[in-house]
């Protein structure tokens, strides 16, 4: 027989060799789901008993050590942008390490996600009443977009100024290819996931876009102007190339 001690809300519970964390709330059905680092996650309403909650493990068994074997496969491989987002992920910013903090709260009508100082460092703290990783997703990219255009802003300031350039706007997008492009009426468009990236490399894409303003062309006299602020851009240019798949995937 195998037995279920009664949590508080939220417990790491067993199920003969089946760890999986029980989260009860005012729901009103039981479901089961396998998040993105392979780990079983039961929601149920308070009302629904541990026996209940065995006889639906001991039914979707089969349903369940598939699911989760084939995800943890897949982190392994690391094929799938979802295993990105799971409580202690590492989100890259600045190709540095925050990590991310998935807080589940019952009783949160709106998500949150906040950078912070951590026990161990940055933390990007994501709290709401479910966080599977479609929704982390959601959450991170929309805060990635703020946080890219407050600092962004005063890099391409300061290097407009530098180059001896103007721009007409600053807009941060998500493409799935191009990491900055400049329009003909002087719009700097850049990729919010360059808060990924080293600032070296960052610092590139904006040179790069901005000389646009001299040069709306890839001639020899566009290089020559990126040459002049970026004496190392093929090597950068190298860099960027080797890692932006990863990047992008995020």
């Amino acid at each position: 027989m195998f037995g279920i001690h009664r949590p508080v809300k939220k417990e790491a519970l067993k199920y003969g060799e089946l760890n999986f964390t029980l989260l009860r709330s005012s729901r009103r059905t039981v479901s089961l789901q396998i998040n993105s680092s392979g780990e079983l996650i039961v929601r149920a309403p308070h009302s629904v008993s541990y026996e209940e909650i065995t006889r639906i493990l001991q039914s979707r068994l089969p349903w369940i050590l598939e699911k989760r074997d084939a995800i943890r496969k897949a982190n392994e491989d690391n094929d799938l942008p979802e295993s990105h987002y799971f409580d202690g992920a590492l989100f890259p910013l600045h190709n540095g390490r925050v990590t991310l903090r998935l807080i589940e709260d019952p009783e949160a009508r709106l998500y949150t996600i906040t950078l912070q100082e951590g026990p161990q460092g940055l933390e990007l703290r994501l709290r709401g009443n479910s966080l599977p990783p479609d929704v982390c997703k959601m959450l991170v990219a929309r805060w990635g977009r703020r946080y890219a255009g407050d600092w962004f802003r005063d890099r391409v300031n300061a290097w407009a100024a530098r180059i001896g350039v103007t721009y007409n706007s600053l807009y941060i997008k998500e493409t799935r290819t191009r990491w900055g492009s400049c329009s003909s009426i002087g719009n700097i468009n850049l990729h919010w996931k360059l808060i990924m990236l080293s600032d070296r490399l960052s610092d590139y894409i904006i040179v790069h876009e901005l000389c646009h303003r001299i040069e709306m062309n890839h001639s020899k006299t566009f290089w020559k102007t990126v040459e002049m602020h970026i004496p190392d851009y093929v090597e950068r240019r190298k860099e960027l190339r080797a890692v932006e798949k990863k990047i992008l995937a995020w």
